[in-house]
Order: structure tokens, then sequence, then C-alpha cells
């Protein structure tokens, strides 16, 4: 993420500030002090160049081949320091739309100091075949002045210098300068981050101030990298350093297998299993808050964490190893504690809290029930049964389910929550007409149809709970309700049980209409089936005509027309049955039609439509 290198071209090298120009910028640039061509137009992963000098600048300022042909003109000595560099990397997580504006906040520094600055941003590929994009930032040693005959000062430039440089006449500790230097491209670069939206941060210290075991990679210097880069074959050095490289970017692959891995698995959210002798639980956890929260430093609770879920990228939550709760939510912006009053929890959530500017809210228990006879679990619930609590609580719909050795938490929304350990459940936050339907649920499915309460609950939400148990069947033990209660009951399942009514003979009708239709098309099984009325309305009442146009009638409108079709259906079966009675053969003997039988129009029409048969 991190790649800062800070260096010097120096005359006494061989060094030419005009070559080193060229070389960055893939262009053929002349060096007017000693008339060298230096033609680099051939090379390659060159993406852009240009130069930023400060206000007020003459014009050859931005003219490169110019600009470092004065400065080699300027210093006079064969030991002169014609020019300074540094290499920064651009982190892959920024757009290249960016990389110009992060550029520029690095330079920022320097050209407010007085220095001319050549950029030029350079993309060769990566080991891992991707872009490895970076920038070389060449920069003049003295201030532009207008009245020199090369067009720089006489004397360095102190304020650029004072950069990179301390230790001995310039006071401080050597090294100290450049480390600060780093420390501030550093939080450039996160800051960049932050506005593209990333979750990555960079970290300017060394493997060993960050307290990582990593060995640092033997150092490489340009000699020996043009040295191998010329006989196309690797020494000691940089076999090691190949080795090493290779090494990293196979842990980066395994890691992020692994993250995924525990991040879809059903179960605990914990880091696959390792070696015993050389346990990574607690960096594998630690890593996952690092991966969420990269502003803020969570070294010191690497010992606390129990549980780190990560599984949902919207919240986060952590399990305390005293048993305390501390929950990031992006969309709320809050942080929640709950659980056991616990010090490191606390300070956990206000850690989050400083790093993500999300305020911190602490959420009771407001009460607990469980099954009759059962006292609470003592130590944590095996993963199976909890992975078994869990998918329970998927099949009655709810979504926020995440498992943990202290129990499946079931989030209701908003504050409202459940703590569900198999015998016992604990409800944090209010007391929501939703958590009391679980909670109920719970005990018709898991409990028997029976609910105790644990501990002292508010009167008013006992009333409610018992409501609730009424409704889906369950016993709420020891409970008696008040009076009103009672009659709010009562009433209550004398609406449903009226309503259960109206509705059976809603689908009664329905399914009446159907078999009515089935009867009119044609369909004997279903003719069968109707009452005696209907089934005389069909048969006896209605001519082929009538039944076609009724065959192809809407079922809401036969619904409609039931009552009228039976009346006229009663009258046809008494006329019929009469005609049994007298001797007389009835509709399905002949086909002749009684003198005193009633008009066969006398059905609602339904539309009529010409049948193309007709």
């Amino acid at each position: 993420m991190f790649h800062l290198n800070a260096k010097v071209i120096q005359r006494s090298r061989g060094k030419s500030a005009v070559a080193a120009a060229a070389y960055r910028a893939g262009a053929r640039l002349t060096d007017a002090r000693t008339g060298s061509v230096w033609d680099y137009t051939r090379k390659r992963h060159i993406l852009d160049s240009y130069v930023t000098a400060p206000a007020g600048a003459p014009a050859w300022a931005l003219d490169r081949e110019t600009l470092w042909s004065r400065v080699e003109l300027a210093e006079v000595r064969r030991n002169s320091q014609t020019a300074r560099e540094i290499e920064v990397s651009i982190p892959r997580d920024l757009p290249p739309a960016a990389w110009r504006a992060f550029l520029a906040d690095v330079a920022r520094p320097y050209v407010e100091a007085g220095a001319v600055v050549d950029t030029c941003i350079h993309v060769p590929p990566a080991a891992d075949k991707a872009l490895n994009a970076h920038a070389h930032m060449l920069m003049t040693c003295r201030r532009l002045d207008p009245v020199s005959e090369t067009g720089f000062a006489r004397t360095r430039n102190n304020d650029l210098a004072a950069f990179f440089e301390s230790g001995g006449r310039r006071g401080g500790t050597r090294g100290d300068a450049l480390k600060a230097e780093r420390g501030r491209v550093a939080a450039v670069v996160n800051d960049h981050l932050r506005r593209a939206g990333s979750r990555r941060r960079a970290d300017h210290r060394s493997y060993e101030a960050r307290g990582d075991p990593r060995p640092p990679e033997p150092h490489i210097g340009e000699g020996r990298k043009s040295a191998t880069m010329r006989r196309r074959s690797h020494d000691r050095r940089t076999i090691v350093v190949a080795g090493l490289r290779r090494t990293k970017t196979l842990e980066n692959q395994i890691i992020e297998v692994e993250k995924e891995m525990a991040l879809t698995a059903r179960g605990f959210a914990r880091a696959p299993a390792q070696d015993k002798k050389a346990p990574r639980q607690q960096d594998y956890k630690l890593s996952l808050l690092r991966d969420r929260f990269p502003d803020g430093d969570f070294t010191p609770f690497r010992d606390v964490l129990y549980l780190v879920d990560a599984k949902d990228p919207r919240r986060t939550r952590v399990l305390t190893r005293d048993g305390a709760w501390v929950e990031a939510d992006d969309e709320s912006g809050t942080v929640s504690l709950w659980g056991p009053r616990s010090a490191q929890a606390a300070a956990l959530a206000d850690a989050i809290s400083v790093s993500t500017g999300y305020g911190v809210d602490r959420i009771e228990r407001t009460a607990a029930a469980g099954k009759p006879g059962k006292s609470r679990r003592k130590g944590a619930i095996p993963e199976e049964e909890a992975v078994s609590l869990a998918d329970r609580w998927r099949r009655r719909g709810f979504s926020d389910v995440t498992e943990s050795p202290a129990g499946v938490r079931v989030g209701l929304g908003g504050r409202s929550r459940l703590l569900d350990s198999g015998d016992h459940i604990d409800l944090i936050g209010p007391v929501s007409d939703q958590a009391l339907r679980a909670l109920a649920s719970k005990a018709a499915e898991d409990w028997g149809g029976t609910l105790e309460l644990d501990g002292p609950w508010p009167p008013e939400a006992q009333a409610r709970l018992w409501t609730e148990c009424q409704r889906q069947g369950v016993t709420l033990a020891g409970y008696t309700p008040p009076p009103a209660v009672a009659a709010a009951w009562a009433a209550e399942s004398g609406s449903v049980a009226d309503t259960s009514t109206k509705l059976r003979a809603v689908r009664s009708e329905t399914a009446e209409a159907d078999l009515l239709l089935g009867a009119a098309a044609g369909d004997v099984a279903s003719l069968k089936r109707l009452e005696p009325s209907l089934r005389a309305f069909v048969s006896g009442h209605c001519d082929d005509e009538q039944r076609r146009d009724l065959a192809r009638a809407d079922r809401e409108d036969i619904v409609q027309a039931l009552a009228e079709f039976r009346k006229l259906g009663a009258a046809e079966f008494e006329r019929q049955k009469a005609e049994r009675l007298a001797g007389r053969p009835s509709i399905f003997d002949a086909p002749a039609k009684p003198a005193d039988a009633p008009a066969r129009d006398a059905a609602p029409a339904f539309g009529r439509r010409s049948n193309p048969i007709d």
C-alpha cells in the first residue's frame, strides 16, 4: 500500500539531472552544459509527465529540456547535488482520474518551498500482472532567481532540504526528517483513499514498529538492480528478495481466501484452524477490525476480542471475552453497546466511534423469558447447537441472525434484539410487538407451547405478551391477566371467530362458483358435486346456449349471482320432483319442454358472444 523512496542526483556519482529527467519522462533531451543527448523515447510504461512550478515562474521553467539544462549550468562543482527525487506508489484503490490530484497534494509542500517539480507516472506490470502504478518526482535543489544568469539562486534551498535531512548541523536526529515526511505522504494517501471510498489504509512504519514479525526485505541498490538486468540472472541477494516477494504474494492470496471462507461459512466467525505453535486467531480478528475501520487503532484490544462477525458489509459485530457486544451499523451511523457492563467493550466502542464519527448507544436488557423448569445456561453454546437455533430463526422469517458462543443474536429492527441461548431468551432494547411475537413463536415451536417469565417485566409488556401468547396458542405460566386485558382478548377472539366464519363462507362460495363453471362447460364430476338447487339450475333451467354463456362468465360475476341461481334452481328442482311423482318424464328422460315450465330466459345473461359454429 505504501512506498516512498527518496534519493539525490549527484554529479560525483556520474549522474545528470538532464539524463534523469529524460529517462523518467521517456523523452529525448540535450544537456546544454555538456552537449550530451539522452534519448529514452523507446522506454515503455510511461503514462503521463508534467512540470509544476511555483507561482510567477518564468515560461522556461515549464520546458523540461531548458529547465534541467539550466539546473546543470547552475551547479559548478564536480560533486554537486543537481536534483532531489522521491518515488511514491499510487494505491490501486485510487481511480486513474484521481492520480493527478493525489500527486499534486504530495508535491504541494515542495512547490510552496520554491522547488520546480517534474512529475512522471509509470505503470509497469507488477508480479501479480496488475499495474504497479507509481510516480517519480524530480525537483530542483535551488529556488528560482530571475536576476541570475542561469535563473537559479546561488544558495541551496534549505526549506526543501528540511523535508528530507536532519541531524548534524540541521539539528535533531538523523533520519527523523525523512520519517516525518513519509508520515505526511502516508496521510495524503489515506486522505485520498477515504475520498475514493476505500477501506484500506497505508502505514509508513516498518514491520518492527508495527509489531509485524515478518523480516524486512534486504536492500537492493540501483547498481545491483542494473547489474541483474544486464546479465539477466539473479545474485544471492536478489534471489532472496524475489523469494520473499513471491511468498508475500501467496500469503496475501491465502489470507483473502481464508477471509472469504470465514465470512461466508455457517457458524462462528473465526479464523481457519492454525498450528497451535503459531496461533493466528487474535491477529485474524484484529485484521477484520482493521479492514472495516482502517482509521482506528485496535491493537490494544487484540486479546479482548472473542468473536468478530463481519459477514454483513454494512454491519460489524464484536463479542468481547467478558460477554459484552459492540455493534457498528453503517446505515444508522451508530455504535451499539449491550450485554454485561464492560470497560473494555466501552473503550472498543469509543475507538470505533472515533474512527468513524458514529455515536455510541448503550442498550440495556429489558426483560427475559425461558422454558419452564429450565435454568439459565452456564458457559458457551456448542457451535452445532448455535447453527441449529439460527436456522430455526431464519425459517421464522428473520434475516438479521448471528451465531455466537454467547447465543444467537436476532435483530428486530431499530434498537430491539433478542439473544437466544436455547432454553432462555433475553430481550434487549424496547419490548416491541415484533419482539413479543418472536418470543411467543419460539415458545410455540421449541418449548412445547409454554413460556415462563424470568425476572421483572414491565406490567404493560406482560399484558401484551399474554395477549400475543393467546393468539399463538401459548400458555404464559404463572400469569393471570387483569380483567380489562382478559375482556379485551375476549372481544378480539370473538371478532376473530366472526371473521373466520365470514372467510369460510367466502371460500365456500368461490368453490361453488368454480364447480358451477365446470358443470356449465360439460364437466360431469363438477355437476355431481354441486348442491341440488345449483345442479338443477345448470342441468334443467339453462338451455345449451345459456350454459355456453355461463361457462364463459367471470368467477366474480358467478359469486354475485349465486343467490339468484339457487332460487331458480330450487324452483326447477321442485318442478322436476313434481313431474317424477306424477309419473311424467323428467328433463333427463325427454328433451321436450313441458308447457307449464318456466321461461329459460329468466336466467341472467353474462354478455353473450356469437358462437362461431352458429
